[in-house]
Formats: C-alpha cells, sequence, structure tokens
C-alpha cells in the first residue's frame, strides 16, 4: 500500500475512531489522501536531528560513508517518491 493511503487511512481512524475506510465516500477518500500528500510534503526537509540520526546509522551501525548533505539529500529524495507514487486526483 502506498504511503500516502497508509497515511490517509491513519488520519480517517484518528479522525473516526475506527478503521473504516471502505465505508468513506470516494470524495472523502480522496480528501484524506490530499490532506496526508500535504503533511508528508512538509515533512520534506529533514531536522538537523533526524540527519544525524541517519548519518549514525549508515556510517557508525552500517559502515558507510556518508554525509550529513547525503542523508538530508536521500530522505528529500524519498519524500518526493512518496509523493510522485500517490498523485493529486484530478479535478
Amino acid at each position: 500500500m502506498p504511503l500516502i493511503e497508509r497515511a490517509a487511512r491513519a488520519l480517517a481512524k484518528a479522525e473516526h475512531g475506527t478503521d473504516d475506510w471502505n465505508t468513506l465516500t470516494p470524495q472523502d477518500r480522496e480528501q484524506l489522501k490530499e490532506t496526508a500528500r500535504e503533511v508528508v510534503k512538509a515533512l520534506r526537509v529533514p531536522t538537523p536531528g533526524m540527519c544525524l540520526a541517519g548519518e549514525h546509522l549508515l556510517k557508525k551501525d552500517r559502515g558507510l560513508t556518508v554525509s550529513i548533505s547525503d542523508v538530508h539529500d536521500t530522505w528529500q529524495n524519498m519524500v518526493d517518491e512518496a509523493v510522485r507514487m500517490a498523485p493529486a486526483a484530478d479535478g
């Protein structure tokens, strides 16, 4: 399941208190997906702490040669791909 749809389903559950995705209208589902898409876009720029955590994992734990900017750029590419995989609804 694409990240945006998983996030939209989580939003629906948080709003309604139950997992009622299948009972929502197509319009409500699309609105939740659009909200989720915007939230994910807002997370595109990682915090310095996120970059340090990623660098630590890759350098110290995995033995890879990376820089903070590598981690930053990787995060942004991952977010961009998540958004690209769930294009906005037409109309």
